[in-house]
């Protein structure tokens, strides 16, 4: 049983917004606009700063498609930096990874028992996926992540501000902000897809759609990740659930935790 989708969904995630009374007119200024101003159209998107801040945990349940599977994956993660990814194929437990204190681990559950990651890339995924879950762009400065404005690009008829983020871990990723909503619609990134499988890169778009508000904070419910070079659509994660500081249970972020 494949668990290498698992990442990806949950670093691509929760970028995205939905338009929830901001002002600007998109149309007119999106081409000249201000990367300040472009942030604080996104995080009003995403229901504002204040819905955005309140946000301390996050709890994902989520269908993926890939390779002619379907699989169910649960998503935790807090404001610490602690992340938990536990995979379930026809109901069984498949596969859990994560970060705890002593840093990266995985656990496929055909071995006895978890083990450190050494991919290169697989802590990169799941440190920058929770900085995604949890903060807004406007928190992204002060948590060490380095923004800046690229020019437009045109993309099937829609011309993107685009915002390049450098993550604190070193990675870029890019995200193309809709001039229509102010919503991120799609992500790009090239790294490796299944870091713990293969280092081999990609260049990798996701686009996100379907988009919900959860106590005030708004999120996509529908991702689809496409190999740019070749057009092949490599996953659709659905999102089931999603919710915000829930009550986690004790010992649910140690590698050694197993879930009922």
């Amino acid at each position: 049983m494949s668990h290498r989708f698992t990442r990806r969904f949950f670093l691509a995630a929760g970028t995205a917004g939905l338009m929830t009374g901001c002002t600007t007119t998109p149309a007119d200024q999106a081409s000249s606009i201000s990367l300040d101003r472009l942030i604080r159209n996104q995080t009003e998107a995403r229901g504002g700063a204040a819905a955005l801040d309140r946000v301390r945990s996050i709890l994902i349940d989520v269908e993926i498609v890939e390779g002619g599977q379907t699989l169910r994956g649960r998503y935790a993660a807090d404001a610490s930096g602690l992340v938990r990814i536990d995979i379930k194929a026809g109901g069984n437990l498949v596969y859990s990874e994560g970060v705890d204190r002593e840093g990266v681990w995985l656990w496929p559950r055909s071995e006895s028992a978890p083990r450190p990651s050494n991919a290169s890339g697989a802590a990169n995924a799941l440190t920058n996926g929770a900085e995604v879950h949890l903060f807004g762009l406007h928190r992204f400065a002060e948590r060490g992540h380095r923004l800046r404005l690229l020019p437009n690009e045109s993309l099937d008829g829609t011309d993107y501000p685009v915002i390049e983020v450098l993550f604190s871990t070193g990675q870029t990723s890019r995200f193309y902000i809709d001039p229509a909503s102010w919503l991120t619609s799609r992500r790009r990134d090239e790294r490796a897809y299944h870091p713990d499988v293969s280092q081999s890169q990609k260049r990798i778009e996701t686009r996100f759609s379907d988009f919900r508000a959860v106590e005030g904070v708004v999120a996509p419910h529908l991702n689809v990740d496409v190999d740019l070079d070749s057009g092949e659509v490599l996953a659709t994660a659905r999102t089931i659930s999603r919710t915000i500081n829930p009550a986690l249970p004790d010992g649910v972020f140690e590698r050694t935790y197993t879930p009922s």
